[in-house]
């Protein structure tokens, strides 16, 4: 043998005695090692579920709002799994082409019961010969309604609107069910009547043929195409040339216009939003869906998965737990106070039927909170969805494991990063309004009402704090983020004032902090919304509430210490307290996260809709 052959059987040997080193089973792992009869997995999650402080179905009973709920939704899941149509027992929807993932869609959504449940409701079913979408969002503009494009103008001489499209950015943008299915749409439209603009209106306007399913003269829809979720929906776009539609068919609650050609405005053009309320304050509730799911599986994933030198459950390690911990507290909260604003806006609602000065002046203060929080907490679900993915590692980038689509379904219902700015600049504006008139003598009400107060919390200048135990009193959280809030809004507020003409120049140059301001706020208000709904469970178990009001606690923690900058810049806190802010922070996630699997199973989301192995309740995975 050659010195050079001698060298290259050498060089093969190590290289295979290393690839063999890569795929031998080491002694740590043999414990839980794929091929083990007997896996860890089941016997960890056992153990976490016995070890809880608090009974699971008692926590699901508060999170459903009562036992008729819970026994209702384990019908509902039952029906569904039973159901080949609501449900695949044989392959996965990400392996279907997107046609066949929007006709198994319409599948879904045309269900309807039995046949006697048919003959009863059949005026309902018979009205899916008219399937509608919403027009609002246009390519060039989305929640800043005053910049809306879409025109409806009306010609005297026919007794008919017509709805226009004059240019590529009023072309109605994101629009679900517009791509193939909406035979009609309520479209958002500048009113324009004799040349003079009546602001904006809703008007029904047909798309499509009811029964060929060709769109109308006029009339241009197309799909959005792909996109990171939701395939089996056709998301699409719609353009109007000079579409003419009855005088009827302006929606006419508010604003009407009568057959004798006298148009009525709306008492305020702030009505034109009250619709949108309702939409944000529906986005809660699918925060919630959202985060159950994928935090479910990232908590159950992390505690089944071991890894390190003893072998530890990654949900043992602090990284672990600060990224997981907050999200699961912020969904308990969330369910909390969805069930409050919800409530509350029911009530301003009925005003609109009973008292109408009531309902003008609740109003801008329904609208900011729904903005405020359908922003700030779209955001927020964002940043605890990527936590979920990053904690399950490579496991998350698998479709089959469901995060990634739970991610991509997030972001196409709920609005992204330029939408909610606008929505947070309207909070900032409605708080910058609020301490105007407060400081012109008036009181105001609502989510801003602390700002009655301004004049006492401008004196302060540092926190009272010094025993380490007040961070856990309520008060002081909320007294520490009214502070903060009054001190931007005051500043801001001193500043806008002297801008005069230029004071579109001076907003957009202070925007960031106008956001930040906006963004305390929301928080501030979150948490007390939260304690006042919390209340409401004392008289429940001594466990759950015990639980919830731990979770409040964590999250109030977290409040501060996400602005603890500024609380710094300010001189309110020095760097002593800001060191007991973080450890109480890392303290109670570790707390958090001996009843993490508890609290996650509470949501009751069985397997088949979960999808994803990662996750299984049983934790064989």
């Amino acid at each position: 043998m050659t010195k050079t052959t001698s060298s290259s059987a050498s060089s093969a040997k190590a290289r295979l005695q290393a690839t063999h080193g890569h795929l031998s089973i080491q002694p740590c792992f043999h414990s839980h090692a794929i091929h083990n009869n007997t896996p860890r997995g089941p016997a960890d999650l056992a153990r976490e579920r016995t070890n809880a402080s608090f009974k699971t179905m008692d926590m699901t009973e508060v999170i459903l709002r009562g036992k008729e709920n819970v026994v209702a939704q384990s019908l509902a899941y039952q029906m569904i799994q039973c159901d080949p149509e609501l449900r695949m027992h044989q392959g996965h929807n990400y392996d279907l082409t997107r046609d066949e993932d929007h006709e198994q869609t319409l599948r879904q959504v045309a269900l309807f019961g039995t046949s006697e449940q048919q003959d009863k409701w059949m005026g309902d079913i018979e009205s899916w010969r008219v399937i509608g979408c919403f027009a609002m969002t246009e390519l060039g503009h989305s929640s800043n309604l005053p910049g809306l494009e879409t025109t409806s103008t009306f010609d005297r001489a026919t007794n008919e609107f017509v709805i226009h499209s004059p240019n590529l950015t009023s072309t109605k943008w994101w629009i679900g069910m517009a791509g193939r299915t909406a035979t009609h749409s309520i479209v958002v439209c500048r009113t324009l009547i004799d040349g003079k603009d009546y602001g904006l209106n809703w008007f029904i306007v047909p798309l499509r043929d009811r029964r060929t399913g060709r769109l109308f003269p006029g009339v241009v829809c197309g799909d959005v195409g792909q996109k990171a979720s939701r395939q089996g929906l056709d998301t699409g776009y719609i353009q109007f040339t000079h579409v003419r539609i009855p005088r009827e068919n302006m929606l006419q609650r508010w604003a009407s216009f009568n057959p004798q050609g006298e148009f009525r405005p709306m008492p305020n053009q702030a009505i034109s939003y009250a619709p949108l309320i309702s939409e944000r304050f529906t986005t809660l509730r699918f925060d919630q869906v959202t985060l159950s799911r994928s935090l479910t599986i990232a908590v159950r994933y992390g505690a089944v998965r071991r890894q390190g030198a003893h072998d530890e459950q990654i949900l043992d390690y602090q990284t672990h737990q600060t990224m997981l911990m907050p999200g699961v507290a912020f969904i308990y909260l969330l369910n909390i106070v969805e069930r409050e604003v919800c409530e509350k806006w029911g009530q301003v609602k009925k005003f609109a039927q009973t008292d109408t000065e009531r309902f003008m002046r609740e109003l801008p203060d329904q609208h900011g909170v729904a903005a405020s929080f359908k922003a700030m907490m779209s955001w927020y679900v964002v940043e605890v969805l990527e936590s979920c993915s990053r904690s399950c590692g490579g496991h998350a980038y698998s479709a089959y494991n469901a995060i990634p689509g739970l991610i991509g379904d997030f972001g196409v219902i709920t609005t992204g990063g330029g939408d909610n700015i606008v929505l947070m600049q309207q909070s900032a504006r409605f708080m910058i309004s609020a301490l105007r008139k407060v400081r012109a003598g008036q009181e105001v009400e609502g989510s801003v009402d602390y700002m009655n107060d301004y004049g006492r919390v401008s004196l302060i200048t540092k926190t009272s704090f010094q025993d380490p135990r007040d961070l856990f009193s309520h008060e002081f959280v909320i007294d520490a983020l009214k502070w903060a809030s009054l001190k931007k809004t005051i500043e801001l507020q001193e500043v806008l004032s002297k801008a005069g003409t230029d004071f579109d120049m001076v907003w957009n140059a202070h925007q960031t902090e106008l956001v930040r301001m906006a963004d305390i706020h929301t928080w501030l208000h979150f948490l007390i919304v939260y304690q006042r709904g919390v209340q409401r469970e004392k008289a429940g178990k001594p466990e759950v509430y015990a639980m919830l009001k731990k979770m409040g606690q964590l999250m109030s923690t977290f409040v501060l210490k996400r602005h603890l900058d500024l609380f710094l810049e300010e001189g309110y806190f020095d760097g002593w307290h800001a060191k007991l802010v973080r450890q109480l922070f890392l303290d109670q996630c570790k707390d958090l996260r001996k009843d993490a699997v508890a609290l996650v199973d509470a949501w009751a989301i069985p397997d088949f809709v979960l999808k994803a192995p990662i996750g299984k309740y049983d934790g064989d995975i």
